[in-house]
């Protein structure tokens, strides 16, 4: 039987990409989980938005820093 389930990926609010993208795992079937495993993957929440590794560093003052030129580079078509 094929049955359709509700899963939770998490996806970078700036360049769009998802977490699962070069991961064995695209997504798990407790939010909670799927948002824990971001963080230990040195993603980071801001505001309730996320950002992969690439898409953030923080500057002298410890503010977050998007890195502009990477907005959207994932996002479907």
């Amino acid at each position: 039987m094929l049955q359709k389930v509700e899963m939770y990926t998490v996806v970078c609010d700036n360049c769009q990409k998802d977490i699962g993208t070069e991961d064995e795992y695209s997504c798990w079937n407790d939010d909670s989980y799927a948002e824990t495993n971001a963080m230990e993957s040195d993603w980071q929440k801001e505001e309730k938005k996320h950002y992969c590794p690439e898409c953030y560093s923080y500057d002298d003052n410890d503010n977050l820093v998007l890195n502009s030129s990477l907005k959207d580079k994932y996002k479907p078509e």
